[in-house]
């Protein structure tokens, strides 16, 4: 990003680029809705299944490139460690506020009870992983449990592990519940392999490389102003925006797809990026070679991982929520919480 100096060097040319940026992924991530819609057709794996695992995976490696330059580049191992899980933990309080916003934002497509995949199963697979990510906090300053080659501690390799047998499981009870079925035709369908493929991985390629491109400059923003930044970083308005920034590639996937009435692609989009992230850790801890990171990461991330379990909960009421009455408060009581959480703590 350093051709890019002259132009984000400044407070005025840091917005620009920031909105272009921005607009770049809404307008990547509402074409993407309609190809990952397609594609559920093309492979018979259903909207559902695709956000889940796809658009989920897409949308997550802003966070992993992120993450990765935080713990290679940063000062210190304990800064990189603070920098990568903080990077996660927040991306995943924000992407279930998501679920919230959609209820708030577009009440009569909010229909969880309609879905065929409720996606239940995916909010418990996230507790799992969460729970296996506090066993490896917790474990990891007293005792070096470190895994030979990959370098990450024994309990970190239980995320990549338990992701795998998660995604193998829900595959699984996809194809038990559903029955093989002739794509619906579309133009999109009918499109040869090699120009739907193609058109796909640009689209990808866009929404990686503007979420990364955000995350950048959303970091430049939390600089003093005598730096081209305006000195939020230790604002509650700073914190919020950053949150925003590293999570606009799944806010926009998810509202696109709502709005053209992929509700289930939608919802497997935030809980599956929310698994996914996780593996941020393994990735990262891998990559450090034996500094154990979450030895090194402060003990004030709990506070986050209390409120991911605490939003997690209150999400699979909202899943289950039969009226547009019950949606809309159980969607007020996860923003509140959020609210109430920035104020004491940020």
């Amino acid at each position: 990003m350093h051709f890019l100096e002259p132009l984000i060097g400044t407070q005025i040319g840091l917005l620009v680029a920031f909105a272009a940026t921005a607009a770049l992924v809404v307008l990547a991530g509402i074409r993407l809705s309609v190809y990952g819609d397609a594609l559920g057709d093309r492979t018979g794996l259903g909207s559902g299944l695709i956000g889940l695992v796809f658009l989920a995976g897409v949308t997550s490696l802003p966070e992993v490139v992120v993450s990765l330059t935080s713990v290679l580049q940063a000062t210190t191992p304990q800064q990189g460690a603070d920098l990568a899980t903080g990077n996660m933990l927040g991306s995943n309080v924000f992407n279930l506020l998501i679920l919230a916003f959609m209820a708030l934002i577009f009440p009569r497509k909010f229909k969880p009870r309609e879905m065929d995949n409720p996606h239940t199963d995916s909010a418990v697979y996230g507790l799992i992983m969460l729970g296996i990510f506090s066993i490896a906090f917790l474990t990891a300053r007293h005792a070096k449990l470190e895994v030979p080659l990959i370098g990450c501690s024994w309990p970190v390799l239980g995320l990549p592990i338990a992701y795998f047998f998660m995604l193998k499981r829900e595959h699984k009870q996809h194809q038990a519940a559903n029955e093989p079925h002739l794509p619906e035709e579309t133009e999109l369908t009918k499109q040869s392999a090699a120009r739907f493929y193609g058109v796909l991985s640009v689209l990808c390629g866009l929404i990686i490389l503007g979420g990364v491109g955000l995350s950048m400059l959303g970091s430049r923003m939390a600089l003093p102003p005598d730096q081209g930044g305006f000195g939020l970083e230790a604002s509650l308005i700073g914190t919020l925006f950053l949150a925003i920034s590293t999570s606009l590639p799944e806010l926009v996937i998810s509202f696109a797809s709502i709005r053209l009435g992929f509700l289930e692609m939608a919802v497997g989009n935030v809980l599956g990026s929310n698994m996914f992230n996780l593996l941020i850790i393994f990735i990262a801890d891998s990559a450090l070679r034996g500094h154990a990171m979450l030895r090194q990461a402060s003990s004030n991330h709990w506070t986050s991982v209390a409120l991911i379990l605490a939003l997690t909960l209150i999400s699979g009421v909202l899943l289950r929520a039969s009226t547009r009455l019950s949606s809309t408060l159980t969607a007020a009581l996860m923003v509140g919480l959020y609210v109430a959480a920035m104020l004491v703590f940020v």
